[in-house]
């Protein structure tokens, strides 16, 4: 095969964009932001599914352990989990009536999906983000009660020692900043896998469009 036939023979069976102008660009690019519109309705229900088990079993723990304090913590982390599901259920149906919207440009349609997912998307990092320092501020308020009290007759402190020295201390705040650190990096790979990926390919096909 030739050089030029190869070139042709690739440029018609494997670019993501083939050479086309018009009607046919605009249909393929409503095929192709459908495709991710898709995962990430796909992604929507994975996560109310996830936070429904998640919710589940974590009742089942607080209502068969006897700790309070895990009770309480446990009990804030299950409210949290009903917001989180409604307001994923809510986008979710935003999202499946504006995949079937069909007035407009291809164009229009495409800017408007990717406004609601890029609210979206924004909205839920910021969530993650802020998540982290309330459970830091948890975190030290539990650890302030056991320090000044020294009670750890709840069976959740049942692990720590009767007498945390300097080390244990240390090792316990440097373990507390090297989470903090991995939770930030983590939610911002999990939300790109997710939705970020997603979202970028809506953007190229808008400004293919341009």
């Amino acid at each position: 095969m030739e050089l030029d036939e190869f070139k042709a023979f690739y440029q018609a069976h494997f670019e993501l964009v083939p050479d086309k102008s018009g009607p046919d660009l605009e249909e393929m690019l409503r095929t192709r932001s459908h495709t991710a519109i898709e995962r990430i309705l796909r992604n929507l229900l994975l996560e109310v599914g996830s936070a429904l088990v998640f919710m589940l079993v974590l009742t089942f723990v607080m209502v068969t352990w006897s700790s309070t304090v895990f009770r309480w913590v446990g009990g804030c982390l299950v409210i949290l989990g009903i917001i989180q599901m409604v307001t994923f259920i809510r986008q979710y149906r935003q999202l499946r009536n504006q995949l079937n919207w069909s007035l407009g440009s291809v164009k229009q349609y495409l800017v408007a999906m990717e406004a609601i997912i890029s609210r979206f998307v924004q909205l839920y990092f910021r969530y993650c983000m802020r998540s982290i320092p309330v459970g830091m501020v948890i975190g030290g308020m539990l650890g302030a009660y056991v320090g000044v009290t020294g009670d750890t007759s709840d069976p959740a402190f049942s692990a720590l020692p009767e007498h945390p020295g300097v080390g244990f201390l240390i090792t316990s705040l440097v373990l507390s900043v090297l989470s903090i650190i991995g939770t930030y990096f983590m939610l911002k790979w999990y939300i790109q896998r997710l939705y970020g990926q997603y979202l970028d390919e809506l953007k190229a096909c808008i400004t293919q469009l341009e």
